[in-house]
């Protein structure tokens, strides 16, 4: 199935024109996953459309359509349409460029979900009409909670961030970090013979070849034969691993050569400051999920038969 994306005419300018092809996964049964179209896939050849991709021939569309789903086509009407059934503030919400990116994307991925499913024999299944209410849900919610829990207002709050920082330094704490050099052997008893030279004070580099290993942080489980000796507390930067350990199929004769203390990474780190908006944001993103649906409960109460 071809969905093809047109200019966005939505009274912005500056929009190319491109044209993407999805196809939907055929269904195999009678769920409704196996017919359900990749949301990724939406996602990406929606923000193609608006954000710009491919020049595509425009006579693969009629003039002023934004999208093709089969033989469906979509127009900016199709959009306003929809809507009055979101609710005053969807409305206001999806009336700009990301918002009618998203309204777009909830009606592909439900028609494809219907002709699809019409394909494989599902049209008059009850489910797939609720799958589209589903669609138009999902993104009525989405706004809504943008609305109410902007991401920007969050990433400006900066008391917030900083107790989340505070709050959570493990987090964000790079632990200690050790190295070893040394000398690789492939049978025990050459290696045994190095070592007891490495103890009685010969040095590392009569013994053969050195190597160093990287920096890593403490892992015993993935490795017990390493770690537990390179990690030993009362070992400090020169001193000889009281151990033989294994290194992948070899033997290392070596001895502790770095030590990088525990480390935390600054709150202005971007990676840092990404993590601490979803901290900070997630718990306020529930609150207002769970606000949003009892609104919606009162306003429209479902009665026991």
């Amino acid at each position: 199935m071809l969905v093809h994306l047109a200019r966005f005419r939505l009274g912005l300018r500056g929009i190319t024109i491109v044209a993407v092809n999805r196809r939907a996964p055929k269904a195999s049964g009678p769920g409704l996953r196996s017919v359900r179209p990749s949301r990724r896939g939406a996602q990406a050849a929606l923000a193609a459309a608006v954000l710009g991709g491919c020049p595509a021939d425009p006579e693969t569309l009629p003039k002023g359509a934004l999208a093709r789903v089969g033989d469906r086509v979509f127009y900016e009407e199709d959009l306003v349409a929809t809507l009055p059934e979101l609710g005053p503030y969807a409305q206001a919400r999806f009336a700009g460029r990301e918002g009618m990116l998203v309204m777009l994307e909830a009606l592909v991925d439900a028609e494809l979900l219907a002709q699809e499913a019409d394909r494989a024999g599902l049209g008059d299944d009850p489910r797939i009409e609720w799958e589209r209410l589903v669609e138009v849900a999902a993104a009525y919610m989405r706004a809504e909670i943008e609305r109410r829990v902007p991401l920007e207002s969050v990433a400006n709050d900066t008391a917030a961030l900083e107790e989340a920082y505070r709050s959570h330094i493990d987090e964000f704490t790079i632990p200690e970090r050790r190295g070893a050099e040394g000398v690789l052997f492939r049978r025990l008893p050459e290696a045994e013979r190095a070592h007891a030279a490495l103890l009685e004070g010969a040095p590392l580099e009569s013994l053969g070849e050195v190597v160093q290993t990287a920096l890593q942080t403490r892992d015993d489980a993935q490795y017990p034969a390493f770690h537990p000796v390179l990690f030993r507390e009362d070992l400090e930067v020169g001193d000889p691993l009281p151990h033989i350990v294994s290194v992948g199929d070899r033997l290392l004769v070596g001895r502790l050569d770095r030590v990088v203390p525990p480390e935390v990474r600054p709150m202005d780190d971007p990676d840092v400051r990404e993590r601490l908006v979803e901290i900070v944001r997630g718990p306020r993103v529930e609150a207002a999920r769970a606000e949003i649906l009892r609104e919606l409960a009162e306003r429209f109460p479902v009665e026991a038969p």
